[in-house]
């Protein structure tokens, strides 16, 4: 079984959210131990293991540290992207697609850059949740996605500069999600800090259907923004820094967007087990962040 490190949506090698995508030998079944242990091992953000593959589609189970989760959005790209790199998936000038229970789900890649079209009913409008999760922020949380709602607050501080969420008191209302941003209307531009333990994020490197969500707010401040590209940065307290761009419209209560990013694909090593070493530490001797570019252990399979 090979393992690629990818770095999804990154400003450079390892800035960005860390999946370990994993794929079998074709010629034998998926090892379920092999693959808890890597699960256990690994300081990747997830780790997405490929079952099946053809010229065009692929089906994959995702897993992080708490365990399976039935969300595949978050790590489409890098799976995407790694299996086109890869020469698995086919290029070309037509999209790909993830086999899911509910359907396809389309995006095109060469292997570098990608582009996730999402379209559905658009969500946008104010939301109440436990006030002593809203106090340390001055903004107010509002509701918006594409199908689906993320819970957002505008926040005119730079996010880094504020207290994150207390995880508890999320779980203990039922709150999967918070994200803060600070909306720059002259830049058409979003920083924001996405937390999402209620799928196993506490603090989230880079998630796109987020992105997605932060294109339908932009959407909502400023009508001018219909089919003008708006750009989002995603950044965490660990020094992580994803970009997306989302470009699109939202007309008679449906949105049409598309988020495009950065995946960076290493070369990968084939019919091994493989886990990353330990992170160096950078000069000044604090950890440097996780990097495509790092070196690997090479474990091989006893028969």
């Amino acid at each position: 079984m090979s393992c690629t490190r990818v770095d999804m949506f990154g400003l450079a090698p390892g800035r960005g959210s860390a999946l370990d995508v994993l794929v079998p030998d074709g010629a034998r079944p998926w090892d379920a131990a092999a693959v808890s242990a890597h699960v256990n091992d690994t300081d990747a953000d997830e780790t997405a293991l490929v079952v099946s593959c053809t010229e065009r589609t692929f089906a994959t189970r995702v897993f992080h540290p708490g365990g399976e989760t039935p969300f595949g959005t978050h790590s489409m790209a890098g799976v995407a992207a790694c299996l086109v790199a890869g020469g698995r998936l086919a290029p070309g000038s037509g999209q790909v697609a993830q086999t899911t229970p509910h359907g396809l789900q389309r995006i095109w890649t060469d292997g570098h850059r990608v582009r996730v079209p999402f379209h559905g009913p658009a969500v946008h409008h104010g939301v109440e949740i436990d006030p002593g999760l809203l106090s340390p922020y001055a903004g107010e949380a509002i509701g918006a996605g594409v199908g689906r709602r993320f819970t957002l607050v505008r926040v005119e501080e730079d996010p880094l500069d504020l207290p994150a969420p207390d995880p508890a008191s999320m779980r203990k209302t039922g709150l999967t999600d918070l994200t803060l941003f600070r909306w720059d209307p002259g830049r058409r531009h979003m920083t924001a800090r996405v937390f999402a333990p209620g799928f196993g994020f506490p603090e989230d490197a880079g998630c796109l259907p987020a992105a997605s969500a932060l294109g339908v707010a932009a959407l909502g401040l400023d009508p001018a923004s219909h089919g003008v590209p708006v750009t989002v940065a995603q950044v965490t307290a660990r020094g992580t820094e994803s970009a997306f761009t989302c470009t699109g419209s939202i007309a008679d209560g449906t949105a049409d967007l598309e988020v495009t990013g950065r995946v960076w694909v290493p070369g990968h090593l084939p019919d091994r087990d493989v886990r990353p070493d330990t992170p160096r530490s950078s000069e000044h001797g604090t950890p440097s962040p996780r990097s495509t570019s790092r070196e690997w252990s090479v474990v091989h399979r006893s028969e």
